[in-house]
Order: structure tokens, then C-alpha cells, then sequence
């Protein structure tokens, strides 16, 4: 498909060898996608050879369910690699809203500056890297009116964090399959609130830079585990990685994943982690999660267990962001 797509004049291509087979595929082994995407990341290397330059999306939102920014940052930055080491010269990498403002801005700021440290590193410094913005990638509410207040709260954090491109979602994203006319409504309640917001910068806070200065924290020890599983090959590591749990995606059907890892909000709508899995963090992260999830089950008069991270799946659909006990 890629050679096809390719050779019509298509100027992108999203996918990746991690994030369009965890979430997606039970039986696929990483090495053999892994292996097929390096041939497309070949393939657009080539096409940069000959002055064609293509733009490569690794997809960035994975299960679109409760992703913690470091799982999604790790896999991007190890897609963007994997892309730049075959030739790809102009990456797009994705997160997937998680809805809390402040730390969806952390987010996509960090993002891009952890690809540029990373791709840095390894010399790939004439590597063009932008960002992308998914709106809510989980569950919808039904009521049109209700899905549009979902759909603005993501354009609206898309401004705020000033990523270069936002996929907007549609009214009708609880009901199946939209129509030209929802995919418009969405398109246009978005354009609204980014222009009403493209000349408003959000202010920069303490809570900001703390939580900018975790994402980087948490995906780097990831990153440095896997790159020290893999003996410096990202590749190798990334399929060792998996293996250990080292890096794990939460709710994948894939039987290459651990699935291990359990998010849970916070009190503040911010997607923390109620157990860790295998993910190679400190006491100091692993304090910060802890203490956060605690002080909602405090407010809620509960124990912080596999019921609220339930709750939370469904949260939005039901007009919440916290899936709080009513």
C-alpha cells in the first residue's frame, strides 16, 4: 500500500511499526512490523534521496484509552528513530488528549522537545519534527450538543499547546460511522475556538513546568532502559522491552504486550498510574502517582482501586471527565 500511495503523489503516511500493531493486533509479532515499516521508512528515505520529501506520522493516540503521555511519548520518539535511521526527513509525532489542560500542554511541548533531544543525540539533526494533536480518542456521549463540548475542549487545548496540527473529532462519534455533514460540524466548531484562542498563550505556571518535567523524566527512563536492553540498537530493545514490560500499553489486545500497566485519573482529571507494571521508574515517580491517586480516593471516600479506573473509561461518555461516584 505504501509503494502505491507512494508513487500516486501522496506527500504523508501515517503508521509505525509499535503503534500500528500494539493497539490494533493480537497475533503479530513486533519484529516482522517493525521489519515492514523500516521498508516504508526505506521507501520514503529513498523518495528524500531523489529531492520528494514525505512527511511520516507515527500514530500517536494507541488505544486511546487513559495513555499515560510517557507510554505514548516513548513509542513516538522510538518511531521517529526507526523512521530517521531509514532516510525520513519530516516527522509528524501524535498524543492523544488525555483531558486534563495542564498536563496535555506538558504533553505536546515535551514531545517535541524530547524528539529533538533524542533525534540529536543519535545525529539525525536535519530531521524537520512537528506535532499532532488528537481530540478525544475515547468515548463519546451521545447527545450531539454534549459531544461538541468534548470536541471544543479539544480544540481549545490543541491552541493551548500550540501543536501544528489537530484530528478533529465529529458529533456522532458514539453512534457509528459519521456523515459528511458531522465531520463538518466538527471541522468548524474547531476552526472556531482556534481562532478565538491562536493569539492567547497559556500562561506558564509552576504545575506546567512540574509537569512537563515528569513526562520528560518518566519517558526518559523508559527510553535509557530500552536502549540499554537493546545494546544501543533502539529496535532490538524496543522487542526485549516489550517483553519485559519495560514499556507496556494499557487495554492493547496484543499478546506481544504485558498489559500490565493500570492508569487511573487523578483528582484533577490528569491520567496518572494505580500500578506500574514493569516500567523501570524511581520511588520519586512512582511517590508522585502514588500520592495523587491517594488524595482522590480521600475526596472520594474510597480506596483507590480497578473500579475507579472503570469509572474513568466511561467518564466522559457519561458528561465527566473524573469518573467520581455520584
Amino acid at each position: 500500500m505504501a509503494e502505491i500511495t507512494l508513487a500516486g503523489g501522496f506527500t504523508a503516511y501515517e503508521g509505525g511499526g509499535i503503534s500500528y500493531n500494539i493497539p490494533y493486533a493480537k497475533d503479530v509479532p513486533l519484529e516482522r512490523s517493525i521489519r515492514d515499516w523500516q521498508y516504508v521508512d526505506r521507501l520514503v528515505g529513498y523518495y528524500e534521496d531523489k529531492g520528494i520529501s514525505i512527511n511520516r506520522e507515527p500514530f500517536g493516540p494507541l488505544t486511546g484509552t487513559l495513555v499515560p503521555p510517557c507510554i505514548s511519548h516513548s513509542i513516538a520518539i522510538i518511531e521517529a528513530l526507526l523512521a530517521a535511521e531509514q532516510g525520513v526527513k519530516s516527522l509528524t509525532l501524535g498524543y492523544g488528549q488525555c483531558g486534563n489542560l495542564i498536563q496535555d500542554v506538558a504533553a505536546i511541548r515535551s514531545l517535541e522537545e524530547l524528539a529533538e533531544e533524542y533525534l540529536g543525540r543519535f545525529g539525525y539533526r536535519d530531521t524537520v519534527v512537528t506535532t499532532v494533536f488528537h481530540q478525544w480518542m475515547g468515548g463519546f456521549p451521545q447527545d450531539e450538543s454534549k459531544a461538541f463540548g468534548v470536541i471544543s475542549w479539544g480544540a481549545a487545548t490543541a491552541a493551548m499547546s500550540k501543536a501544528t496540527k489537530v484530528i478533529v473529532k465529529t458529533p456522532h462519534e458514539a453512534l457509528g460511522i459519521p456523515t459528511k455533514e458531522a465531520n463538518s460540524a466538527g471541522i468548524k466548531a474547531t476552526k472556531q475556538v482556534l481562532n478565538m484562542l491562536k493569539d492567547q498563550p497559556l500562561l506558564e505556571t509552576i504545575e506546567l513546568k512540574n509537569e512537563k518535567d515528569l513526562i520528560k523524566a518518566e519517558t526518559r527512563a523508559i527510553l535509557e532502559r530500552l536502549l540499554e536492553f537493546g545494546e544501543g540498537d533502539i529496535a532490538l530493545g524496543t522487542v526485549r522491552g516489550f517483553q519485559a514490560g519495560v514499556i507496556d500499553v494499557p487495554f492493547a489486545p496484543s499478546r506481544f504486550n504485558l498489559g500490565r500497566l493500570l492508569p487511573a485519573r487523578d483528582h484533577h482529571g490528569a491520567v496518572r498510574l494505580l500500578d506500574f507494571g514493569n516500567l523501570p521508574f524511581g520511588d520519586d515517580i512512582k511517590d508522585i502517582h502514588r500520592e495523587k491517586i491517594a488524595t482522590r480516593g480521600k475526596a472520594e471516600g474510597r480506596e483507590p482501586s480497578f473500579q475507579m479506573v472503570i469509572d474513568d473509561i466511561y467518564a466522559i461518555g457519561k458528561g465527566m471527565l473524573v469518573g467520581k461516584p455520584r
